[in-house]
């Protein structure tokens, strides 16, 4: 299969050796079946927010804590740097949780890394 432009750069880093197949396409992200060495896993690629369908993102994020007060000024002006913060901690927040829930023994995908904006998680 042809390497979607989400993971490319984790093809050239060596991270992944192979796309195997698209498993799932959503409002949010879409997941690919992957080979890094002899593992397979799960690569979520998490969409920009102009490709997503996600309508209800003010209301998702709203009463989420911004790592420092510039960030929480630009997010709420909406400057460029705002929004690229935004999309940043829109995505960081899952991974920061499935990381949490983890090591907590909860019954989730064992994160792998989250690199390029691409999740990399066991195949479940």
């Amino acid at each position: 299969m042809k390497t979607p432009k989400g993971l490319q750069p984790l093809v050239d880093d060596g991270l992944i050796d192979e796309v195997l197949l698209p498993l799932k396409s959503g409002k949010e992200a879409s997941v690919y079946v992957v080979r890094a060495g002899d593992a397979v896993l799960c690569a979520k690629v998490y969409k920009d927010m102009a490709q997503r369908s996600f309508q209800a993102r003010v209301s998702y994020q709203e009463g989420r804590q911004v790592r420092g007060s510039r960030q929480a000024r630009a997010i709420s002006r909406a400057s460029k740097f705002g929004r690229r913060e935004q999309e940043e901690e829109w995505k960081n927040t899952e991974v920061d949780a499935l990381y949490r829930l983890a090591d907590a023994g909860v019954c989730v995908p064992r994160p792998h890394g989250y690199f390029h904006g691409v999740l990399l998680m066991a195949l479940v």
